[in-house]
């Protein structure tokens, strides 16, 4: 068999620095750039990647516009994976303050190693044209520390997915669980095998087509955010992060139980949108509350003896919610939940009160 032919593409940089870290300055054709970088979008099934699917509308926009007269961008930025090497070199040229820059043209099963780190719509739709673009490369930065640059570039850019920046947080913050525990809660609840969200909450990366997807990362941090408020599962009960997790947990298992056809089919039904979740979040504080001056556990069993007081109702779009909709919306199911949940002879005796 041949031996596989490598290319490169060979571009004069200069050494410098931005802020504390070290990079290399240039330019070159958008189609040359192009031909060796990529773009790491967010891959939600396997936990990979980190920025928001292509806009190609966007792109073909900026390619109107960087065509005509007297336009131009500010450098794109990019990061050289990996070490030095074979994939991507530097070599000095003589005694001038230029160094040559090589990055391996990429085939298949030979990855590109260029990543695309803010300029991912500027180069989408450039794949064939002459532009000349001027760039910063950084050199040999890990994916986690593209994401972090990403997310402060970012961070306020209009369109940008607000789950998608929730994602960064739970990559690149420590002890997620103390200093915003109510993300870290609904993450897990995403990555959690035991748990009825699991795989089914929106990270903000490429779309999924039908209703695997039921509510987005942001909607149900906010939506556990009233929760933990609403009820004491403070530090004064002494309970980890974890054992809270658990409760939060255990309760939606039992909603999914309470009404499973309407989990099952989200797209016809109000309960996975963010009115029902927003809604129910707000009654499994009462719910907690209650169960917790009774010392009863905080298990699925016991939140389905509460919940058994709702099964009659129609989550369907034409049903019992039609109309609701916003926070107003949420507070108003929340309001007719909780009459019933503390009407005498309902929720609390069954419950053993």
């Amino acid at each position: 068999m041949a031996d596989r032919i490598v290319k490169y593409l060979s571009l004069q940089v200069m050494r410098l620095r931005c802020g504390q870290l070290p990079v290399v300055v240039g330019a070159a054709a958008a189609s040359q750039l192009c031909a060796v970088s990529f773009a790491d979008v967010l891959d939600e099934a396997r936990d990979r990647g980190y920025q928001r699917p292509i806009d190609p509308q966007h792109s073909r926009e900026f390619r109107a516009y960087i065509e005509g007269p007297t336009a131009t961008t500010i450098p794109l930025t990019f990061n050289l994976r990996g070490r030095m090497g074979e994939a991507w070199n530097l070599v000095p040229c003589g005694e001038s303050n230029l160094e040559t820059l090589t990055i391996r043209v990429p085939t298949d099963g030979v990855p590109a190693v260029l990543a695309q780190v803010d300029c991912q719509h500027r180069l989408g739709m450039m794949r064939d044209s002459d532009v000349p673009f001027t760039f910063q490369c950084f050199l040999g930065l890990s994916p986690r520390d593209e994401m972090a640059i990403f997310s402060v570039i970012n961070g306020k850019a209009k369109g940008l997915s607000s789950s998608l920046l929730d994602y960064h947080t739970t990559k690149l913050v420590a002890d997620l669980e103390v200093i915003q525990l109510d993300l870290y809660i609904a993450k897990t609840l995403h990555d959690d095998p035991a748990s009825v969200w699991h795989g089914k909450v929106k990270l903000g990366g490429a779309a999924t087509q039908g209703n695997h997807r039921k509510i987005s990362l942001r909607g149900l941090q906010t939506a556990t955010k009233l929760l933990l408020q609403r009820c004491p599962l403070g530090s004064a009960l002494g309970l980890s992060s974890t054992e809270k997790y658990q409760i939060v947990r255990e309760y939606w298992n039992a909603v999914a139980k309470a009404w499973p056809n309407a989990w099952e089919h989200p797209r016809a039904h109000l309960i996975t949108k963010g009115v029902g979740v927003t809604a129910l979040s707000l009654l499994a504080g009462d719910i907690v509350t209650v169960m917790l001056s009774r010392r009863q556990a905080l298990n699925e069993s016991t939140f389905g003896d509460y919940l058994a007081t709702f099964a009659d109702l129609d989550w369907t779009s034409e049903g019992s919610f039609k109309g609701f909709g916003g926070r107003h919306g949420a507070n108003e199911v929340h309001q007719l939940l909780a009459s019933r949940l503390l009407a005498p002879g309902l929720a609390l005796v069954r419950a053993g009160a």
